[in-house]
């Protein structure tokens, strides 16, 4: 019997190091973590699709299985706390630009 990947562990490096591809190596996809590994996440969408399909419970590890302990308020909380930071990042870059033009 294989061991189950945690939904935890998955969601956490996803979120913070999802960039890089961290969450693909844990989850036993070896060939597609190094590809996000050298490509940034895809430039990061490919990064922020795996995110939200962790986020949501739509994600498998390599042998199929699901991740186990799934939360959904864990992985909900963490989709809003990534809205709210793309949020303040848009208001803090346009206050920025609109700063820098006017200096």
């Amino acid at each position: 019997m294989q061991q189950q990947r945690s939904y935890v562990v998955t969601l956490l490096l996803s979120f913070f190091l999802g960039g890089l591809g961290i969450h693909r190596f844990y989850t036993g996809y070896i060939g597609l973590g190094i590809l996000q590994l050298l490509t940034f996440g895809g430039c990061g969408i490919w990064a922020l699709i795996d995110f939200i399909r962790i986020c949501f419970n739509n994600f498998k590890d390599a042998d199929g299985q699901e991740l186990c302990e799934y939360n959904k308020t864990l992985g909900l909380a963490f989709f809003y706390v990534w809205i709210a930071i793309v949020i303040l990042s848009i208001i803090t870059n346009s206050a920025a630009m609109v700063a820098a033009l006017k200096g």
